[in-house]
């Protein structure tokens, strides 16, 4: 495997985490205020993990070479 498709497969994670975001705002809408801390607190949680994807995707991008 190389360093450019470990990259990708995080870049995918991170897409994934993006559209689970995008689903919990839209959960916001209808939301209960007990709901509401919850739910922002996931959002904020999972937008640590999309960051901390895409930070380690891009570095491994920029490596390219054979990862193992």
């Amino acid at each position: 495997m190389t360093y450019q498709q470990w990259g990708n497969e995080y870049k995918t994670t991170a897409d994934i985490i993006k559209e689970r975001i995008a689903n919990l705002k839209k959960q916001l809408i209808t939301a209960s205020v007990d709901e509401l801390r919850e739910l922002n607190y996931r959002i904020s949680s999972l937008y640590q993990m999309y960051l901390d994807c895409m930070d380690i995707a891009d570095t491994l991008i920029v490596r390219k070479g054979v990862a193992f």
